[in-house]
């Protein structure tokens, strides 16, 4: 059996990295803004690209645009009734039959590109869906749900398979966590399963809410290869103590981590100064940045650091959004819309 690769994450350090370093190419996209197409770049949950399409996912509203950025339609309404969302915890795209799957509060939708949907299913009351994906022919859900037992009380993390009948066919337990105080929520960051490389990349954070702790602290910091129903430990990032103070509390919560052929990138925040970072490691130059505000955009020259997000079907492909201003504008127009293709 191989070594486990680790990679060192310098938390004291705080630097930029340019886009040119790590991108080939990107292109800008500039929605259009119409009446029934309003952006809020702030609820953004998730871009999905086709080869005609892009996929604008927000909490609330699915929108959809050309290549060219010309409004297209909008898929499904929020509502209680058939064929409606309550909200929008996440969506995935099968390019090859066109179809939209919406991952909502209560039930998991499919829709045709063309806006009409197809099926729904109602999803068990006691889970929390984390992310959703559409990856060789199958749909993973990856999931939360509560539980009791002698030890205490639990939040079991797992992931199932649904055929295209949204039927379950098989589930994966990743592990239970047991909590003093437990409750879920809504997770801001959702890249957990990942296509790329010809492998699935599965990462499940712990994260508690209100005042809820584990009564073990343990910093999830390995990411996973999913092969059916095996979880096979791919790479792990290295914290300063492993994320643990000198009290024994844990200050630093990883919250996302993915991988491409060269990259490394992670997000994470420090809870001692209430911080967010973003990490990205080179292993072809063995180099590791660690960013508080994001990435420096020199080659569309945008003054404000972005936030990069990989594309949930190849993780060499990521997209960002800014929403340019002109002094003339009337009203705020929707965000640009950037696809880069990531060096290899």
């Amino acid at each position: 059996m191989s070594e486990l690769m680790e990679f060192p994450v310098d938390i004291d350090q705080n630097t930029s990295l340019s886009l040119s370093e790590i991108a080939e190419e990107i292109t800008a996209i500039e929605l259009e803004l119409t009446d029934e197409s309003l952006i809020n770049p702030d609820r953004i949950s998730r871009v999905l690209l086709c080869e005609d399409y892009v996929i604008i996912a927000e909490q609330r509203q699915i929108l959809v645009f050309n290549t060219d950025g010309k409004f297209v339609r909008s898929i499904g309404s929020i509502g209680q009734g058939p064929g409606e969302y309550t909200g929008i915890r996440g969506v995935a795209v099968d390019e090859r039959c066109r179809r939209l799957f919406v991952n909502s509060s209560s039930k998991i939708l499919c829709y045709a590109l063309d806006g009409n949907c197809i099926k729904e299913s109602r999803t068990d009351p006691a889970w929390s869906a984390a992310d959703i994906n559409y990856i060789n022919d199958e749909l993973l859900l990856s999931t939360e749900q509560l539980g009791k037992d002698e030890k205490g009380r639990f939040k079991r993390s797992a992931v199932y398979r649904l055929n295209v009948q949204l039927q379950i066919m098989d589930s994966c337990t990743v592990r239970d966590t047991y909590f003093e105080r437990i409750s879920l929520g809504i997770h801001r960051f959702e890249d957990f399963i990942l296509s790329g490389n010809s492998t699935v990349s599965l990462y499940v954070s712990d994260i508690y809410l209100n005042g809820s702790g584990p009564t073990e602290t343990v910093l999830r910091d390995t990411l996973y290869r999913l092969e059916k129903n095996h979880l096979i430990p791919e790479l792990k990032l290295k914290f300063k103590n492993n994320g643990i103070d000198g009290s024994g509390n844990k200050f630093i919560e990883l919250f996302n981590m993915y991988r491409s052929s060269r990259f490394v990138f992670a997000v994470y925040g420090n809870t001692l100064n209430n911080t967010y970072y973003r990490f990205c490691y080179d292993t072809k130059t063995g180099k590791g940045y660690n960013m508080q505000d994001g990435y420096t955009d020199d080659i569309n020259n945008i003054e404000k650091r972005v936030s990069i997000h990989p594309l949930n079907t190849d993780t060499e492909i990521f997209y960002y959004w800014h929403t340019h201003m002109n002094p003339d504008d009337l009203e705020e127009p929707n965000p640009t819309l950037y696809i880069g293709t990531l060096k290899k």
